[in-house]
């Protein structure tokens, strides 16, 4: 089914348009609103996100532009799934669960002084990896803070995995040099 047929069905039956619509970029719109949310939504907040922009779709698109289809849908994913991505993280900053495992580690001051220190830490850390420059820093974050392998960092990067593998080696023995400075070992 292409775009043109879509349309088409938009223009002479909503109902049929919408059917269309959902089958055929069911799979694309799910694909990117999964790979936003996957880290912090549930299943069914993907869900509810994919549902969200295949009806804005159907009521925002204007089928006499003659734009892409399958690039405003892209668009129209992206920016939703992103918004509902803030939404979550701003209700999980919020949200301090209350149980009695929680509340002891709240009160306990050698858990608040270890956290201030971790995080001092992971920002010098982080200091020392962006300083190295792209594409270094790229690779080391998408490596060890997104946890992806080196076949997904090169589709990101549009790199060889193999030169991404070297480079993160070389970046890793580089790292390492610039904390040792600090008296920080990895």
């Amino acid at each position: 089914m292409t775009d043109r047929e879509i349309i088409a069905q938009m223009k002479i039956s909503p109902e049929n348009g919408c059917k269309l619509l959902f089958d055929e970029y069911h799979n694309y719109v799910y694909t990117i609103v999964y790979n936003i949310l996957r880290n912090v939504g549930s299943s069914r907040d993907v869900e509810e996100c994919v549902t969200d922009v295949l009806s804005d779709v159907m009521v925002s698109y204007d089928t006499g532009h003659g734009g892409s289809l399958k690039a405003y849908i892209g668009t129209s994913a992206r920016r939703r799934a992103i918004d509902v991505y803030r939404s979550l993280n701003r209700k999980a900053a919020r949200n301090v669960p209350i149980d009695d495992e929680n509340v002891s580690g709240l009160t306990s001051s050698d858990n608040v002084e270890e956290n201030v220190e971790n995080s001092q830490l992971a920002g010098m850390i982080l200091q020392k990896i962006e300083a190295m420059g792209s594409p270094d820093s790229d690779i080391l974050i998408q490596k060890y803070f997104f946890d992806r392998n080196s076949t997904e960092i090169a589709r990101v990067l549009d790199m060889n995995p193999i030169t991404v593998r070297s480079r993160c080696r070389r970046a890793v023995k580089r790292l390492k040099e610039a904390l040792a400075d600090l008296d920080i070992t990895l």
